[in-house]
């Protein structure tokens, strides 16, 4: 019996040191540091550092890519973040549900989201949180516009870009990557350009920026390189599906999240401009006002939400 007890110990002893690690792992990629996690998690430098150690001994393979100026996860490290984020997910939300006994999230949650992820990502799988939840209502807001969650009483926004508001408190899901894309009827009319410089020989389709009023410009990078252009509209629009629908119509060179291209690359309706050059990748936050206090039904959505974003969008994100 005594063989039996340690046995159940150790078992059990492993298991947690193996998802003290995953939490490990996982805030140092969110991070971005050692050093940041540890304080994250009211823990030694060392100690987090030994954590990953083991962990990449353990899985023989290195998860990590260490410099002086930041720490990124490999290819392998990224995909065994995506699956950690999923398995802290569920562990968590037991856990959540074993603390709170028989009750469970209720109650109408007010949740926005940029009208493209509200298209493509949200509305086809929301049933699933639905039925995981089923005292919960939601009301799904879909605009381009970044609206004020206290004012307008919403409980949970994700929003792309710098989080100057400090009502806000935010939790990172990545950098969502654009591409600059054309369709072939655009093309065969006007050719492609082969340098940034010849963009001013083309038009765009113009994305009016909320934040500023105005069409944001091209901007394009490569190998440390980084050159802006006003290219000329013949277009605009405040609605990422109506630019969109432009593109794709070939009324000029548009600015895309690669989430929303990638489908339309595969099957030809849109084309690769200056493939060479990289667009600037875009933070994606999801975040909630700091006045109020986390209901259940928020934190149950964010961490359904985070744990979509990250199964959906993987591919098209770059890690921070």
């Amino acid at each position: 019996m005594a063989i039996v007890d340690n046995r159940e110990s150790f078992d059990r002893s492993f298991l947690m040191d193996r998802f003290d690690a995953m939490r490990a792992f996982v805030q140092v990629v969110e991070s971005g540091s050692y050093t940041k996690a540890a304080l994250q998690l009211n823990l030694h430098k060392a100690t987090v550092s030994q954590q990953i150690q083991q962990l990449e001994d353990k899985l023989g393979t290195r998860l990590l890519t260490r410099t002086t100026r930041s720490v990124t996860p490999t290819e392998e490290g990224m995909a065994y973040y995506l699956h950690a984020c999923t398995i802290l997910q569920q562990v968590d939300e037991m856990e959540s549900q074993l603390r709170k006994g028989s009750s469970s999230p209720a109650g109408h949650l007010r949740v926005d989201v940029p009208v493209a992820m509200g298209r493509l990502i949200f509305a086809p799988e929301i049933r699933g949180f639905l039925e995981r939840y089923p005292k919960v209502t939601i009301e799904l807001g879909c605009t381009d516009r970044a609206v004020d969650l206290v004012q307008e009483g919403v409980d949970c926004a994700l929003r792309g870009g710098q989080l100057p508001d400090s009502r806000l408190a935010a939790r990172r899901v990545g950098d969502l990557r654009f591409t600059l894309c054309a369709a072939p009827r655009y093309i065969e009319q006007h050719g492609l350009p082969s340098t940034p410089e010849d963009l001013a020989r083309h038009h765009q389709v113009g994305y009016v920026l909320a934040s500023t009023g105005k069409v944001r410009p091209v901007t394009l990078m490569r190998e440390g390189i980084k050159v802006e252009f006003d290219v000329p509209v013949r277009l605009q629009t405040t609605d990422s599906a109506a630019a969109l629908s432009a593109g794709l119509d070939g009324l000029g060179i548009v600015v895309l999240a690669e989430f929303v291209a990638s489908h339309y690359l595969t099957s030809g309706a849109l084309v690769r401009v200056l493939p060479d050059w990289k667009c600037p990748s875009l933070p994606l936050h999801l975040v909630t006002p700091t006045t109020r206090k986390r209901a259940a039904r928020v934190q149950a959505f964010m961490e359904w939400a985070h744990a979509l974003l990250l199964r959906r969008l993987g591919s098209q994100l770059d890690s921070h």
